[in-house]
């Protein structure tokens, strides 16, 4: 008869704490990105009726939002497949592969760039030190992947 193996505690890659924290808010974020991308689109009027009759708003904020929503389904799918794919990233370096960090870093940096070159927005300066530090943490658990 033959033996099977089963792996024990030993034979298992621990994934370290910070890394598990790391998906989860990936997971999290990224699945956000893509419901948000096939949803906006099809509620964008109401909140666009909802802002320009909100009290005490600030014009310019607002002007940027109603910019935003009026994007168009072009926009909304790059946003969807940049989400999509940094969910994918984040689903790989779960299962410790080096890839998906790869996945992870192309695509949110293409997340950074998309309203930037479709919709000539501002630099999100913000949003440009999150993902970096992101990717930075990302990156220090790149040896425990394969």
């Amino acid at each position: 008869m033959e033996e099977i193996e089963i792996p024990n505690e030993n034979n298992q890659l621990k994934r370290p704490t910070l890394l598990t924290v790391l998906c989860i808010l990936t997971f999290i974020s990224s699945g956000l990105g893509c419901l948000s991308a096939l949803l906006t689109p099809l509620f964008s009027e109401v909140v666009i009726d909802f802002l320009k009759n909100a009290p005490n708003a600030d014009d310019a904020s607002i002007a940027q939002t109603i910019n935003l929503l009026q994007a168009g389904w072009k926009f909304y799918l790059i946003t969807f497949i940049f989400a999509s794919c940094s969910l994918t990233g984040a689903l790989l370096m779960w299962s410790f592969k080096k890839i998906g960090f790869h996945f992870y870093a192309l695509s949110n940096l293409g997340l950074l760039l998309v309203p930037m070159l479709i919709l000539n927005m501002p630099v999100s300066w913000e949003g440009i030190l999150l993902t970096s530090s992101f990717i930075a943490m990302y990156a220090v658990h790149l040896k425990f992947m394969k």
